[in-house]
């Protein structure tokens, strides 16, 4: 059985492998961090798509069944571009339309999003819900230190907490039932977060909708009998001790990054 593909500019995505390591504990991941190049949040959107379409190559490179763009950022500025650019039998997802299909199926009033420079300015998650035919109020708020605050290893420091309470302050996310984290970086503060609102809101679960999604797609009769594997390997562009801890954290002590130059 193929392998899946995912990447991401740094340890974000790694929350989606994951989850989908728990959805699918028989298929083998292989995962790509972009982190000489992170984060993509405050890069042109030409650069991402020539990022993206590197990466996308490496991973063709290793026989993968399908690529999962484990990344909100790059999902918003090339995923059209990657759908042109790779053969249409590789199916292609990305973490913003499971979300999306949620809020759906939700329906709620008013919901807020938080993500890098680049996801907010490119409006897609108010422009997906609206075209998903839902009148919910979407609210979005750009929180571009919360990443490298992350990729500093400092993710439950009171700096972060310092940092993203700024942020939860702001008018934007005020009075919203639902709050997306547009940024597979930031379920990495689920914690603190839910701390912040307390029961007044709900986080979405984004990588598990987005593991959800794959799963249905690629195996919609299911394969619960196979054995688990452990047998994933973890590409890097840099090596960073925090992709290290976290992919161990994740993943167990077997985890060794492997360092690529594309």
């Amino acid at each position: 059985m193929k392998p899946i593909g995912l990447f991401d500019s740094g340890v974000g995505g790694l929350t989606v492998a994951r989850a989908l390591a728990e959805r699918l504990p028989h298929r083998r991941l292989i995962y790509f961090g972009d982190t000489a190049h992170l984060p993509y949040g405050d890069k042109s959107p030409e650069a991402i798509q020539s990022y993206s379409r590197g990466i996308v190559d490496f991973l063709l490179s290793h026989d993968v069944e399908a690529i999962v763009v484990a990344c909100n950022t790059a999902t918003a500025v090339a995923i059209e571009s990657l759908r042109a650019y790779i053969d249409p039998s590789v199916p292609l997802f990305n973490v913003i339309d499971p979300v999306v299909t949620e809020v759906a199926r939700l329906h709620p009033q008013a919901v807020g999003v938080i993500g890098t420079r680049g996801t907010i300015a490119s409006e897609i998650y108010p422009r997906r819900i609206a075209a998903a035919g839902v009148s919910t109020r979407v609210s979005t708020l750009a929180t571009p230190l919360l990443v490298p605050i992350i990729e500093e290893g400092l993710a439950h420091s009171p700096i972060l907490r310092t940092t993203l309470h700024h942020y939860l302050s702001q008018p934007e996310l005020q009075n919203i039932e639902y709050l997306i984290p547009g940024c597979t970086h930031y379920p990495l503060l689920t914690e603190e977060i839910q701390a912040f609102y307390g029961p007044s809101v709900q986080l979405l679960d984004a990588p598990a909708l987005v593991a959800q999604s794959v799963a249905e797609a690629l195996e919609p009769n299911g394969n619960a009998n196979l054995p688990a594997t452990t047998d994933h390997r973890f590409f890097v562009s840099d090596y960073t001790p925090t992709f290290q801890h976290i992919a161990r954290q994740f993943f167990g002590s077997e985890v060794a990054l492997e360092l690529v130059s594309l």
